[in-house]
């Protein structure tokens, strides 16, 4: 099986991990961002705007350290292991970062994630298509309703920014959840 697999939020925490740089970065207190799981992609109104600035600044520098969540390496390794196929599609792109298929193929190094193939593309439905993924796991709601409008498969990985959002989606916490989903799913084959 062909899997997509998101970087931000679903391999790496990368949401807390960017916390205190946006909190710095806005001038908004650290607590008060957490409180409301505000990160820069859901900026309150009056900040907007000011989010690529911040990206392009924070994301370039810094975005390589994001810690990856816990035995992500591990199960991603293993499940590749089963034989099946991992494409990373990342929103990463060269609109904000300097080269951001280095930035991610090096992060994914430096953690021992290993891969097929990396796509680096802000369009992921399109990536979704082109790369003819057959199961998709990623934190966004919107992109995992869409790949499934297209008849793959998801996996929500929860975060921060999705768990209030009301959704159909099958969803998972962790990577070991998800590694037994795809076990059962390679059994029943």
């Amino acid at each position: 099986m062909k899997i997509g697999i998101d970087i931000d939020d679903t391999i790496t925490n990368t949401f807390d991990f960017l916390m205190p740089y946006i909190a710095e970065y806005f001038g908004i207190d650290k607590n008060y961002l957490v409180q409301n799981s505000i990160s820069y992609s859901n900026l309150p109104q009056e900040l907007e705007g000011r989010e690529k600035d911040f990206e392009r600044i924070y994301c370039n520098n810094y975005i390589i350290n994001a810690p990856v969540k816990a035995d992500a390496s591990k199960y991603i390794n293993k499940i590749r292991d089963l034989g099946h196929n991992i494409c990373i599609i990342t929103a990463r792109n060269n609109n904000i970062f300097n080269d951001a298929y280095d930035v991610s193929s090096r992060q994914l190094k430096q953690n021992n994630i290993h891969y097929d193939k990396l796509v680096c593309s802000f369009d992921k439905q399109e990536s979704f298509i082109n790369e003819k993924i057959e199961l998709l796991i990623d934190d966004s709601v919107d992109h995992c309703t869409k790949a499934r409008s297209n008849g793959i498969d998801t996996l929500l990985f929860n975060s921060k920014e999705n768990k209030k959002r009301e959704t159909n989606l099958k969803r998972v916490d962790n990577w070991e959840d998800v590694y037994n989903y795809i076990l059962a799913l390679s059994n029943k084959d």
